[in-house]
């Protein structure tokens, strides 16, 4: 997660460092977004067919060799932006596998009332990776090095595979170990059951669709980095500390997840947290110094990470764990399939606006207060989650 907190920044910076185009800088930090659109869907079929923790073995092993390609690539000169972007693409699509995966294995190793807690862990992990990682990548940048943090990262996979492979699977990783038929057929009535059973479950459908609004708007968090970078003017080390300050949010967003959930109740807390999400890009785009960008960044990531947390735990608690890989994947697959789209868009709106993200981040910010709003009026606030899941994630 460091190297992934590394790459953040450091391909969005790479990129820019070919190209001023906004358009561009977007696409450089949505390397997610695309893998998610090109695997996601073979993602949790994969994953719930076989061992997750050979998934995760696999995926170390094929991210080390494109990040050494990345290495490799930035450190000759001249390299065009698309095989950059190609690249990180590429990383992004493995990573929906690993990450894929990952659900499932917490899902086998901590139940009950430790299922939160495990989810804040991990996030919180997660979110300590974005705080050392930019700061790292801004500093590699400030000394002309920024091709290094590539080699970084393929190192940070090699040990995250050393502490994979010195370990025994989890029993119930033999539950997934049989035998079904590999046809196309097969793999799409797979498919259909893990969509069948989202569509027909109304708190996770509701949540996603709710879910699938937010993101069209949040999707304007990707012109953050612009922002800092290209209107700010601000250093490369100052961008990294204002990107740095989203992971800090991040600790305190899974540190408070818990808390929340017990005092309000999951669905609540997912309608608290998006409404400060709109909040945070409010004042995000009024900022014009480093230490209200980095409060704005800070605000806006914790309340997206409580957010977050609370619906991963709601849905490793309702689904059965022989759909959890399609139906996780094909809520993600969704989620980034809108969040890219609303990037693309607030991209395009930020180069009509000569290149002033600051309408479009406000913009987006506001919208993201009214469907909160119109979602809990409309029936989101009577969608309770079952008292057995509730006293689950409250204990």
């Amino acid at each position: 997660m460091l190297g992934d907190g590394l790459a953040i920044l450091a391909i969005p910076l790479l990129v820019l460092q070919l190209s001023r185009s906004p358009m561009l800088a977007v696409l450089a930090s949505l390397p997610g977004t695309v893998g998610y659109l090109a695997a996601g869907l073979p993602a949790g079929v994969l994953a719930d067919r076989i061992d997750p923790w050979h998934v995760l073995i696999a995926s170390d092993i094929i991210r080390v060799v494109i990040f050494v390609t990345l290495f490799v690539c930035t450190g000759s000169g001249g390299t065009p932006p698309w095989l950059i972007l190609a690249l990180a693409f590429a990383a992004g699509a493995v990573t929906v596998f690993a990450d894929t995966a990952l659900a499932i294995a917490i899902r086998d190793m901590f139940t009950g009332s430790r299922l939160v807690s495990a989810n804040s862990w991990l996030e919180s992990a997660n979110q300590l990776g974005l705080i050392i990682g930019p700061s790292s990548a801004g500093l590699l940048a400030a000394a002309g090095l920024l091709h290094v943090s590539m080699l970084i990262d393929a190192l940070t996979f090699v040990i995250s595979l050393g502490t994979l492979a010195g370990r025994r699977p989890y029993p119930d990783s033999q539950l997934v170990a049989r035998r079904r038929p590999a046809s196309a057929r097969a793999l799409a009535r797979e498919l259909s059951e893990g969509l069948r059973y989202l569509g027909s479950t109304r708190l996770l459908l509701t949540l996603l669709s709710f879910m699938l609004l937010l993101n069209l708007c949040l999707g304007a968090d990707k012109l953050v980095i612009f922002l800092a970078r290209s209107t700010m003017q601000l250093p490369a080390d100052a961008v990294g500390l204002a990107v740095a300050a989203g992971g800090a949010g991040g600790l305190l967003g899974a540190a408070g997840t818990k808390l929340l959930i017990t005092r309000a109740g999951p669905v609540p807390a997912v309608v608290l947290s998006s409404s400060a999400s709109g909040v945070a890009l409010v004042l995000i785009a009024a900022a014009t110094s480093l230490p209200v960008l980095a409060i704005g960044n800070l605000a806006y990531t914790a309340a997206i990470i409580a957010a977050s947390v609370t619906m991963r735990a709601l849905r490793q608690v309702l689904v059965p764990r022989e759909l959890l890989g399609r139906v996780t994947a094909s809520w993600r697959l969704g989620g980034q399939a809108v969040t890219l789209a609303g990037a693309l868009v607030a991209g395009a709106l930020a180069s009509l606006c000569g290149g002033d993200p600051r309408p479009v981040i406000a913009g987006a910010g506001l919208v993201t207060l009214l469907t909160v709003a119109v979602a809990w009026l409309a029936g989101l606030r009577r969608q309770n989650a079952p008292e057995a899941a509730v006293a689950l994630l409250r204990q």
